[in-house]
């Protein structure tokens, strides 16, 4: 199994909070499909700025399983009427934003 860290920032103005860490968590399950093998998810609010997410991904559904947790988030992202609301948009992992795997 892989895990990877991902975290979206909150907009300039929007204070996140517990509530909105399960709103996210509840998103992502709601678009996961099988293609993209999330066994977890943990997500946290840990400042009032950032959520931090831990996907926990199936080993070996994917060549690059970081590259698979961007696009179940920005898929997300993109399909919410909610979160571009609340965040920036997810960037690319190693360019845009804080990523890191861990198998």
């Amino acid at each position: 199994m892989h895990a990877v860290y991902a975290a979206l920032i909150a907009l300039p103005g929007v204070v996140v909070g517990p509530d909105d860490a399960n709103e996210l968590a509840d998103s992502l399950w709601a678009h996961a499909t099988q293609e993209d093998s999330l066994e977890h998810v943990v997500v946290r609010a840990q400042t009032a700025d950032r959520v931090d997410l831990l996907l926990f991904l199936r080993e070996g559904s994917h060549p690059d399983p970081v590259r698979q947790a961007a696009d179940l988030i920005r898929g997300c992202y993109r399909a919410s009427g909610t979160l571009p609301l609340k965040y920036a948009a997810p960037g690319e992992p190693g360019l845009d934003g804080p990523w890191a795997d861990a198998s």
